[in-house]
């Protein structure tokens, strides 16, 4: 029964007049990037000194277009860490070119009272200082910075790092891939 039914099917195929057509043309595959084959991320920077009980680490982040810096100073000792200063200003940042010529610092166009003042830091404590460059004034000068300089006034210790900088990382592309097909001249038929 099962050959049978093949036989007709096989013998009716052979009967019907065909449909199908042949041309004449090339196709070309086209792969089209849907995405970026590299993604662009900003490396944060970082830095870290010690210093007798001391431990310093400055951060720094590319956010949104700004800049944020963070000086973290830590106190490892079993003693207090008592800082006295010649005016109310405890703490600074600045931003330097590649030949170390100052293009921004945060005290500049401030004013801090003219008193001796101290700072004290507990044992096994830690303060953080923190400055921000807005997004316009970062602009201005990011072509030119290269090194972010944190530190105490009144102490021995400077800490630098490079500013952030873009990196491109690896990821996978996403890709369309299509065919175009050109020509369409039929076989020439037999009359």
């Amino acid at each position: 029964m099962r050959q049978l039914l093949i036989s007709i099917i096989l013998a009716s195929s052979l009967l019907v007049p065909t449909i199908a057509n042949a041309s004449f043309g090339t196709g070309i595959g086209i792969t089209f990037p849907a995405s970026r084959s590299a993604t662009r991320t900003i490396s944060n920077t970082y830095a870290a000194l010690q210093f007798e009980q001391i431990t310093e680490e400055l951060t720094l982040q590319e956010r949104h277009g700004r800049l944020l810096m963070e000086l973290k100073v830590s106190n490892n000792g079993d003693v207090p860490y008592t800082i006295s200063h010649r005016n109310g200003q405890v703490y600074d940042f600045l931003i330097t070119d590649k030949n170390g010529k100052k293009i921004w610092q945060w005290s500049d166009d401030m004013a801090f009272t003219q008193a001796l003042c101290t700072t004290t830091i507990a044992p096994h404590s830690f303060e953080v200082y923190k400055a921000e460059l807005d997004s316009k004034d970062y602009r201005k000068i990011k072509d030119d910075a290269i090194i972010a300089t944190a530190y105490i006034l009144d102490t021995p210790c400077k800490l630098s790092a490079k500013l952030p900088t873009t990196i491109a990382s690896n990821s996978t592309p996403v890709l369309i891939h299509g065919g175009v097909i050109l020509g369409n001249r039929a076989i020439a038929e037999d009359h």
